[in-house]
């Protein structure tokens, strides 16, 4: 015990050098720990409404093939369990392709405005339906994007492909289509969820919106645009 004491009063300024560089350690690597846990986390789901897929032909022709196009729609309720608040800035859809069907590989496609709200009529009521990036023709309701903790958000977000043609379509199972819907927010971090879609013709698309599948006719851009695979 005497030579500890001795051992301490010799080398008193090295201790003291090594506690505070323990303490210094212990404060960066708490204040990680605390970085890591305080963040915002997404939680993506469907909620009943429109939400499906529909591939129709266009009536043209590239290179003696039919051309087609193809339109999502998915109606999404979004929920903040993290600790910290972020805001939606991106969302995406993706879907395996046909043209590609022994590969796992994800076609991405960016939103596109809805030439009109999405809506049905329930005998003689007409139910509309809130986009979530989207300002909504019809509805006064604002769009709610910013996520406290706790916070949940829904609405529908409209996808469309260009104009294509062969077998550049989703593949289809039992008359689903799986796809993937991926939303980053303010930070860069992503959050994505995998669904079961159901493939549906264009006129019962067409029962929720009468524009359905023509934003990129009507705006003039219906060539291929962005095509990315990951």
């Amino acid at each position: 015990m005497n030579n500890i004491i001795q051992w301490t009063n010799e080398n008193a300024g090295f201790l003291a050098l090594l506690l505070f560089l323990i303490t210094m350690l212990f404060g960066w690597i708490s204040g990680i720990f605390k970085q890591l846990r305080h963040r915002p986390d997404f939680i993506i789901e469907l909620i009943p409404g429109p939400t499906f897929c529909c591939t129709f032909k266009t009536g043209r022709k590239h290179n003696n093939y039919e051309a087609h196009q193809t339109a999502i729609v998915a109606y999404l309720s979004v929920k903040n369990i993290g600790s910290a608040s972020s805001e939606i800035n991106k969302v995406q859809v993706a879907y395996h392709n046909y043209s590609f069907k022994y590969t796992y590989l994800w076609f991405w496609l960016n939103p596109v405005i809805s030439l009109r709200d999405f809506g049905h009529t329930i005998g003689d009521n007409l139910r509309m339906y809130p986009f979530l990036i989207q300002k909504s023709i019809l509805l006064p309701r604002e769009n709610v994007t910013y996520l406290k903790n706790g916070q949940s958000t829904r609405g529908i977000v409209y996808f469309e492909q260009a104009e294509s043609y062969g077998g550049f379509y989703p593949r289809i199972k039992n008359e689903k289509v799986k796809i993937k819907i991926k939303i980053f927010d303010t930070y860069g971090s992503s959050y994505s969820k995998t669904f079961l879609i159901p493939m549906v013709d264009l006129d019962y698309a067409k029962k929720f919106n009468e524009e359905f599948g023509q934003t990129l006719e009507k705006m003039g851009k219906s060539e291929i645009e962005e095509w990315k695979y990951s």
